[in-house]
């Protein structure tokens, strides 16, 4: 008998909760359908409400740091980033603001993540496995517990994780990442793809792949098709948004970094630290980013043959523009075209 247990905490994205939720109900009836054993599971959280991002309340049992679980599965949604507003809930900030490293240690701090820290470190100390996606990973890292582990999250996190928890071998492109007792997921929408790869392993692929008819949801293996449209580790900075808008209206020939610098007003190494520092990135890893994130706009939004879109982001044809999206998103341009 397989059996869960969901942490969830004011202002954790309704979506990844609902998601969870309906996949282990799905699977249920899936389990039913095709005899098996039923799944069991409860939801705890600080008192006995929650209040979700949408403004929907949860009815949950009370989260005791050193409650035992059993055998139970842990599992922790995204964390809500949008900092407490009070008795109206919370106030949501700007979507880039989410993931600044000082949103999400400001989080980290507040005490219902602490009680929930102590429960994770609990958990695994007594043998326990725990699963968690997006913002929800950076619990697991604060409790101690992936060191050495190879673990993903929320690609824009990925620049704190690398600073904060340096012992980490991060992966921000997987979707799943499974290592001994720890899995890890995504963005909270990964949080589908961790439940269904959770179900794989406790009650078998047939019942997955019922709940994933039934809910009309893809195989998905990758996040690198949607970190090109934000630079990964990027912060809000003033050299990286004028140096990007010099390649848009530069291309199909790209400006120079050296050109750049120059009407930038600033040395060619200024410019590389500066991006470097916002963006953990070099220049020229930046000029290939915005002409994938304009290849991809042309691939989804128009009916241009592949030769014309490598034309107008400067690569000579369709076999360079394939090693491109191939290398920053593992998919050729056919494919990111089809699955828009």
């Amino acid at each position: 008998m397989s059996k869960f247990t969901i942490a969830v905490l004011d202002g954790t994205l309704a979506a990844s909760v609902g998601g969870s939720l309906d996949v282990l109900d799905f699977a249920n009836r899936a389990a039913t359908y095709l005899n098996k054993a039923p799944l069991h599971w409860r939801v705890v959280g600080n008192g006995h409400h929650v209040h979700l991002s949408n403004g929907l309340t949860l009815q949950v049992e009370s989260l005791i740091p050193s409650m035992d679980l059993g055998q139970d599965i842990l599992i922790i949604p995204s964390l809500g980033l949008d900092g407490i507003a009070g008795e109206d809930g919370y106030s949501p900030c700007g979507l880039n603001a989410r993931y600044t490293a000082s949103t999400a240690l400001q989080r980290l701090a507040m005490p219902d993540v602490r009680k929930l820290i102590q429960l994770v470190r609990t958990h695994y100390d007594r043998g326990g496995s725990i699963c968690a996606s997006c913002s929800g990973v950076l619990v697991l890292a604060d409790a101690g517990i992936l060191a050495g582990h190879r673990v993903t999250t929320h690609w824009a996190l990925a620049r704190l994780f690398r600073q904060r928890y340096p012992e980490i071998q991060l992966e921000p492109a997987s979707m799943v990442v499974e290592d001994g007792r720890i899995t890890t997921a995504g963005a909270a929408m990964a949080q589908v793809d961790l439940m269904l790869h959770v179900l794989r392993i406790t009650i078998g692929r047939e019942v997955a792949e019922s709940v994933m008819r039934y809910l009309l949801v893809d195989s998905r293996t990758t996040q690198a098709r949607y970190m090109v449209w934000q630079q990964l580790d990027r912060a809000d900075d003033d050299t990286v948004n004028r140096f990007e808008a010099l390649i848009e209206s530069s291309l199909p020939d790209a400006v120079t970094i050296k050109e750049a610098a120059h009407r930038l007003n600033m040395t060619g190494k200024t410019l590389a630290r500066r991006i470097a520092a916002a963006t953990g990135c070099s220049p020229r890893v930046l000029i290939q980013t915005v002409r994938m994130r304009h290849a991809q706009r042309l691939l989804e939004m128009t009916d241009l043959p592949v030769d014309e879109i490598a034309e107008r982001v400067g690569y000579a044809n369709a076999t360079a523009l394939r090693k491109l999206t191939l290398k920053m998103t593992g998919l050729p341009p056919a494919l990111l075209r089809n699955r828009h």
